[in-house]
């Protein structure tokens, strides 16, 4: 029996050992492939990423955007730069993604593709060093009113000359680009709603999330603000609070936006949140009780009840016995 309960746990011991070893291999082929991808090679580095900027109908205007050379890099970066298109899907409601970024759909808020034009459309950029590509965008007098977005594309060329089938070659692009969101003045529309603006009541770990749903319905940009303040139940002293400098998130005409808010708790115990959200000119106010309790804390509290409740039927059977006794 011993040799037995010997054997397996030896044979246990083994099959982890394996698969720590497996997660280590794992580990380390990640991390080797990861570190040569961004050393030797030229890397393109982008900023800003997003550009927001009001245009005046028959007047130009002027910006940059620079262009790095990845600091680890040993190759000169020869890059090409186009103007692309930008646009928000409108299916992005997800907790971690505001809708899946189109760089290729044309829509009717991408005439601004048209206004503007590059100081120049390829570039090189030595290691560890930044480049400056300025760009103007001359805006029509008749330019509708409203948002408009676009999108400078800078890329690098990845010709595979090894994957060469009957004189064709295979060319591939590395490719990043710098969005720019513009409302142009004139007539424009202020609208939107708040869909949602919840949080739990019953939480049983310390992560409160406070989750809202927006929409625009006008036509510009806006941005949505988001505070959440938080104390615990019977004191002013608050545990989390943004009042002072709101969170906000860039919601574009036609689109709805999902925005989670966090909040650390103490691991037990009963709280107050309240939760402000605003677009345009609405404004959603919801205030909750939180109650915080681990699954371990319910389960003690469950045994000690049901203690109590056997308890109690033990004492009821043994004064009814004691009743028919006598």
């Amino acid at each position: 029996m011993k040799t037995r309960l010997k054997a397996k746990l030896l044979t246990l011991l083994a099959i982890l050992t394996l698969g720590l070893g497996w997660v280590v291999i794992d580990n380390i082929n990640t991390n080797s492939a990861y570190a040569e991808e961004n050393t030797g090679t030229a890397s393109i580095f982008v900023s800003p990423m997003t550009q927001k900027i009001v245009l005046i109908p028959g007047e130009t205007y002027s910006g940059s955007i620079s262009i790095s050379n990845n600091a680890k890099a040993t190759e000169d970066l020869y890059y090409k730069a186009e103007i692309g298109s930008y646009n928000r899907r409108q299916d992005g409601n997800s907790k971690d993604d505001y809708g899946v970024v189109d760089v290729t759909e044309t829509t009717n808020r991408n005439l601004i593709m048209k206004w503007i034009s590059l100081e120049r459309e390829t570039g090189t950029v030595t290691p560890n060093n930044t480049e400056v590509l300025n760009f103007t965008i001359k805006v029509p007098k008749d330019a509708p009113a409203g948002a408009q977005y676009a999108s400078i594309l800078v890329y690098k060329d990845l010709d595979d000359s090894s994957n060469d089938t009957e004189g064709a070659s295979v060319t591939s692009k590395y490719q990043i680009a710098s969005a720019i969101i513009a409302n142009v003045a004139g007539e424009t529309i202020e609208k939107g709603a708040i869909k949602s603006n919840d949080m739990p009541t019953m939480l049983t770990n310390n992560r409160l999330e406070a989750t809202s749903m927006v929409r625009n319905d006008g036509n510009i940009y806006t941005d949505a603000t988001y505070t959440l303040q938080v104390w615990p139940m019977g004191s002013d002293e608050e545990i989390c609070t943004n009042e002072e400098k709101a969170e906000s998130s860039t919601v574009l005409p036609d689109t709805e936006r999902y925005h989670v808010q966090t909040c650390d708790l103490p691991a037990v115990g009963i709280f107050k949140a309240k939760q402000v959200v605003k677009i345009f000119s609405e404004e959603s106010v919801l205030e909750k009780t939180i109650f915080v309790c681990p699954i371990w804390l319910m389960v003690v509290v469950l045994v000690v009840v049901l203690g109590i409740i056997l308890g109690i039927i033990i004492y009821v059977k043994k004064r009814k016995s004691a009743k028919e006794t006598d």
